[in-house]
C-alpha cells in the first residue's frame, strides 16, 4: 500500500462528482495544476525543501530521484492560466492541465538552486520516495489554444522563490 494512492483516488472521485453535476447543467471547469511553485507556496514540496536544506548547509546534500523529471510552473503563470480558464467559454465542462511543458530533471533543478545560492556541497544521489513517478509533464495544448503561454523561466522563478524562502528562514 502506498499513501499516494489514496490521494489520487480522492482526486478521481472529486472530478467524477463534478462531471456528474456538469451533466445536470452546472458550468464546471476542472483544473489539474502540475508542480506550481513560488514564494509563499508552503514547505512540503521539492523546491522549498531543497532551499531549506541549502539554508541549513546540508552536507552531503541528498538528491532524491535525481533522474526524475517535472515540469515546474511559476505561480504567476498559474494565476494567469486560471484567469483564462475562468473567462473562456471554451473551458466549460473540460478537464484542463495547467503547467508548463518544459521538463527538468531533479538533478538540474538542484544544480540551479546551488548556482543561485552559491552553495556547492558534495552530494549524494538517493532513491526517490516510494510511489514517486519518474516523469510528470502535463499536456497543455488545450490551455495554449485559449492563449496561455508560460512566461517565467525556471531559473528566474527559482531565484524569486529562493530569495523569499531564505528571507523567511532568516526571520524564523
Amino acid at each position: 500500500y502506498n499513501s499516494r494512492y489514496s490521494y489520487a483516488a480522492s482526486k478521481i472521485f472529486g472530478e467524477s462528482l463534478f462531471l456528474s453535476y456538469q451533466k445536470l447543467g452546472l458550468d464546471i471547469r476542472i483544473v489539474r495544476p502540475h508542480n506550481v511553485y513560488g514564494p509563499r507556496m508552503g514547505f512540503s514540496h521539492v523546491i522549498p525543501q531543497v532551499i531549506e536544506r541549502i539554508y541549513k548547509k546540508e552536507t552531503p546534500f541528498k538528491i532524491y530521484g535525481h533522474n526524475q523529471t517535472r515540469a515546474f510552473c511559476y505561480i504567476d503563470d498559474a494565476v494567469h492560466a486560471f484567469e483564462l480558464i475562468m473567462n473562456s467559454n471554451k473551458c466549460s465542462g473540460k478537464v484542463i492541465h495547467l503547467g508548463t511543458n518544459k521538463e527538468t530533471n531533479i538533478q538540474d533543478l538542484v544544480d540551479d538552486l546551488f548556482h543561485i545560492s552559491n552553495y556547492w556541497p558534495k552530494y549524494q544521489l538517493v532513491n526517490p520516495p516510494a510511489g514517486s513517478v519518474e516523469r510528470r509533464c502535463p499536456d497543455i495544448s488545450f490551455l495554449s489554444s485559449i492563449g496561455y503561454e508560460p512566461k517565467v523561466k525556471l531559473f528566474d522563478g527559482l531565484t524569486y522563490s529562493y530569495k523569499w524562502y531564505i528571507n523567511y528562514f532568516k526571520g524564523n
